[in-house]
C-alpha cells in the first residue's frame, strides 16, 4: 500500500510541475509576441510584418522560431 501512495505523490508532483512549466512558457511566448508587436508597430495602428525584426529573431532563436511560426503567433 505504501509504494502506491508514494507513486501517487510523485505523479502529482510531476503533473503540477508540467502545468507550471507550460504556464510559464505560454506567458513567455505571449511576452515575446507583445515585444514584437510593439517594435513592429512603432506607434502605428497596424504593423508591417515580415520585416527585419522577425527574420533576425528567427535566426537568433533557431529551432521552433521560424519566420512562419513567429508571424502565425502574431495573428
Amino acid at each position: 500500500m505504501m509504494p502506491t501512495k508514494i507513486k501517487n505523490i510523485l505523479q502529482n508532483a510531476r503533473d503540477n510541475a508540467y502545468r507550471q512549466v507550460n504556464f510559464i512558457m505560454v506567458e513567455a511566448y505571449w511576452n515575446i509576441g507583445q515585444q514584437i508587436i510593439e517594435e513592429e508597430q512603432n506607434g502605428k495602428d497596424r504593423a508591417e510584418y515580415g520585416s527585419y525584426l522577425i527574420k533576425e529573431l528567427s535566426k537568433d532563436f533557431g529551432r521552433g522560431f521560424t519566420t512562419t511560426n513567429l508571424r502565425d503567433a502574431l495573428k
